[in-house]
């Protein structure tokens, strides 16, 4: 199968659909799962599939994950959660089929998902390159525990693979030939375009992201400080932890879902600067996404998913080395109409192609074809 979405259909309730879905974290703390999984569960519901979480990690294992060092209590966490997870396996009978979103076990080769498959049809979702080796540095010691290689494992494994993007999906068609690329979405409403009267006159470049990607904002560094030389600007950051920009001056804000949307309201420009290797070749252009709902004009290395997404010149930019990362974001700062225009272009790109809805029903299908490939009847 290939690319499902943009799906406008009006949600009439079909047959009942019951489908455990085994994520990584508790509800509301992982983008990944929140856009991915959380935010759908309402619109799953109206269309009759009704999506019950079971993390992996409770609340309480969090602040030991992230710490750093704790090496002890860090295995005894996940010695922990995955004797729960093998605990959950005996009690999947209510349900019509599993969706297993990155893996069901965070650590260890794909037993507990092997498990699973011999008793209910799996959908397996990912939207990183997770069969690639990527460790935030506080856990990097553990980072051969996570058996990159059974992403290719689970593909075999399950009746449906959901992938977050072409090139995932590229690499999931290698072990199945059941693959839909459902992109992560945005919720149009909450994330809106309106704009707030600057006090400063500066114009705001900012970026949002994961502790992890803000390795490829410090790398950055070389062209923010040209760029604030030059222009009247600030940085904003938003993120867990604050950013080494090597002495450029930055305003960081703590991450949290609650004021995440207000946040984001301050940026004028918003910026995704990655480097071309297969770990960003796989990632999604989220944090574009966020940026363009709201109207944002977004400039992004030209890697993975930017280049689905950005069309240059109209509803974004696309850039590759320094010079035009200059020239792209000079052009910006010196240009209010530009920068609405462009703007709104990627707030139109997002309704058409990425919004909730389209997404949700997207995997709704998903998770009915593989009910029945199984040849599961499904009860009304």
């Amino acid at each position: 199968m290939g690319r499902v979405g943009d799906t406008k259909t009006c949600l009439t309730p079909r047959r009942k659909l019951s489908v455990c879905a085994l994520v990584p974290y508790p509800p509301g703390i992982t983008p990944s799962q929140r856009y991915r999984i959380e935010q759908w569960q309402p619109i799953l519901a109206s269309d009759g599939i009704d999506v019950e979480l079971w993390p992996f990690l409770e609340e309480e294992d969090l602040e030991v994950l992230y710490s750093p060092r704790r090496w002890p209590d860090k295995a005894r966490m996940v010695l922990r959660a995955t004797a729960r997870r093998l605990g959950a396996v005996t009690r999947l009978e209510r349900f019509d089929v599993v969706l297993i979103h990155r893996a069901a076990c965070l650590a260890g080769p794909a037993l507990v998902e092997r498990l699973i498959a011999r008793r209910k049809p799996v959908v397996f979702d990912f939207d990183d390159a997770i069969y690639l080796l990527d460790t935030t540095a506080e856990n990097r010691i553990f980072g051969w525990l996570k058996f990159p290689g059974k992403t290719a494992a689970l593909c075999r494994m399950s009746r449906h693979v959901v992938t977050g993007n072409d090139h995932l999906a590229g690499y999931a068609r290698r072990y199945n030939g059941n693959v839909t690329v459902v992109p992560s979405s945005i919720d149009t409403e909450r994330y809106a375009p309106i704009r707030k009267a600057r006090e400063t006159g500066r114009v705001v470049i900012g970026w949002t992201g994961s502790a992890t990607s803000q390795a490829h904002l410090e790398a950055f560094a070389p062209v923010l400080r040209r760029i604030v030389a030059r222009h009247r600007v600030e940085i904003h950051v938003v993120s867990a932890r604050p950013p080494d920009l090597g002495g450029v001056s930055v305003t960081w804000k703590r991450w949290t879902a609650a004021r995440e949307v207000e946040d984001l309201r301050e940026f004028d420009i918003g910026i995704m600067p990655l480097p071309d290797d297969e770990w960003t070749r796989g990632k999604s252009a989220f944090k574009a996404l966020q940026c363009m709902g709201m109207g944002v004009p977004v400039v992004c290395s030209a890697v993975g998913a930017s280049l689905e997404l950005i069309r240059h010149g109209e509803n974004g930019f696309l850039v590759s080395t320094p010079g035009e990362w200059d020239e792209r974001l000079g052009h910006l700062i010196a240009d209010a109409s530009l920068r609405e225009r462009v703007g709104m272009a990627g707030r139109r790109t997002v309704e058409e192609r990425y919004s909730m809805q389209g997404s949700a029903l997207s995997l709704g299908q998903a998770l009915r074809a593989a009910v029945v490939a199984g040849g599961r009847e499904v009860a009304a």
